[in-house]
């Protein structure tokens, strides 16, 4: 199945060069998705309707295309992040509603975890994921000095509840509501330890 550019699509040597790069992105995340990883770089610039050589110049190596896919990707999630800090609903309502949010966006994106396992050693993977735990520590702070998040709970804690959706999505589908469910009410307060 071919990936056709969108039909509003300008010609690619009439796009700047934030234009192109945002092209690539989302042309690779299709081809990634339908054919994983391991899709040829020729491949990907078939998909997108342009030389090899104007795929390598915008991206040098796959690595660093998947690197800039998941820069990407991490970056949104840390605004989505910042927005619900500067939302007005209190900041357990808010880190529920990134959680649910978050969760209902990557569960089916099984591109995305590939490639952030493929790039977790990239120094600007790394900056961008620590900018996003940064903004996740900042909001669940803010949910534990309200009283509404345990005590000991940790931006790890937040991750491990995002693995458990996944993986039980891969038991039944759908189910990874109900791990999301469990893991949220793990974080709450009322999920504290008594001893």
């Amino acid at each position: 199945m071919a990936i056709p550019p969108p039909p509003e699509a300008a010609e690619w040597g009439a796009l700047d060069g934030p234009a192109k790069r945002a092209r690539l992105l989302a042309v690779s995340h299709l081809v990634f998705a339908r054919d994983g990883l391991e899709a040829p770089m020729p491949a990907l610039a078939a998909a997108a309707g342009i030389g090899v050589g104007s795929l390598y110049r915008q991206f040098p190596s796959k690595r660093e295309l998947l690197a800039a896919l998941v820069i990407e990707r991490l970056r949104e999630v840390t605004a989505d992040v910042e927005a619900a800090l500067a939302g007005s609903t209190g900041a357990w309502a808010a880190l529920k509603a990134f959680l649910w949010e978050h969760s209902e966006r990557s569960i089916g994106d099984g591109v995305l975890a590939e490639a952030i396992a493929a790039t977790q050693v990239d120094p600007q993977v790394k900056r961008a994921r620590a900018c996003l735990n940064g903004a996740l520590e900042r909001l669940l702070d803010a949910a534990r000095r309200d009283g509404d998040a345990r005590e000991d709970a940790t931006v790890l804690d937040l991750r491990l509840v995002f693995a458990a959706a996944r993986a039980a999505e891969g038991v039944e589908p759908g189910a990874w509501r109900r791990a999301l469910e469990l893991g949220i009410d793990s974080l709450s307060r009322r999920g504290q330890p008594s001893g």
